[in-house]
């Protein structure tokens, strides 16, 4: 898929309001696509949304939604069903975390997560699958993460949900092709955006944080190259190669010790 080919066609991003949805959204109204844009903070949308058609010429919908509440994509559905637009590219973005030991986080913030990075990704690929087969050809991205290639101690959850995610995105991939739907599983690695702030994250292993702009080029690269799978994360190959060929209880200490909070980060 050529984005200068669905000019003028309407993509939907999640999670638009800051980090890598916020540059999807930059990115995709460079290349003329109008846009409809989902998050729970509105205002930061609708200043979001100004700026691109200002700058772009492109049109905007604002659909303020979190989708971690139940239904959430029925409600974004129903917020369209009278505009008229229809999705061609459905960016699946929305995704958050928790950095630190299992049984200090609530069972509420877990299934928080659990249904914004997973059940709510599905249930908007289920809501726009119509608009998504009346094209010729059309695509999802959905973002997973380099978490999903092993389990994560002290992050287990998230990790959990992003390797559902790639697990669902790829087979989906298998099923929707004979539809002319491109569904691509987006890697990035840790990026520079409000995750960490918001998940909790103190000093750990990970120091290098990679920047929106190139996750989200090398995603719309892969568009255009009919990429079922696009890692943007630096080193994924190795990581796979260490997940799947040491014994597992090897895997899970060292990845641990990435991660593990020191005492003076619990107090």
């Amino acid at each position: 898929m050529k984005l200068s080919d669905i000019q003028g066609d309407w993509a939907l991003v999640t999670g638009a309001s800051s980090g890598i949805g916020h540059e999807f959204a930059a990115q995709l109204a460079q290349a003329g696509l109008n846009l409809v844009l989902v998050a729970r903070r509105e205002e930061r949308l609708h200043a979001l949304a100004a700026t691109l058609r200002q700058e772009y010429g492109i049109a905007t919908q604002v659909v303020a939604v979190d989708l971690s509440e139940t239904g959430a994509a029925d409600r974004v559905r129903a917020a369209l069903a009278d505009t008229g637009i229809r999705v061609r590219l459905l960016c699946n973005n929305a995704g958050a975390g928790r950095w630190g030991r299992f049984e200090s986080i609530t069972v509420d913030d877990y299934e928080r997560i659990n249904t914004l990075n997973s059940t709510a990704l599905v249930a908007m690929c289920h809501a726009f699958f119509d608009d998504l087969a009346s094209f010729q050809g059309s695509a999802v991205i959905n973002v997973s993460s380099a978490a999903a290639y092993q389990p994560v101690p002290y992050m287990a959850l998230y990790a959990a949900s992003k390797a559902f995610v790639q697990s669902f995105s790829q087979a989906l991939h298998g099923e929707w092709k004979e539809h002319g739907i491109l569904v691509q599983t987006l890697v990035p690695g840790p990026t520079d955006s409000e995750f960490d702030a918001k998940a909790g994250a103190y000093a750990s292993a990970i120091t290098q944080r990679d920047t929106p702009a190139r996750v989200v080029r090398a995603s719309l690269q892969g568009l255009e190259k009919g990429l079922p799978v696009v890692a943007a994360a630096k080193g994924t190959y190795q990581q796979r190669f260490f997940a799947g060929l040491f014994p597992p209880a090897m895997v899970i200490r060292e990845v641990g010790k990435m991660f593990k909070p020191r005492e003076s980060q619990e107090s």
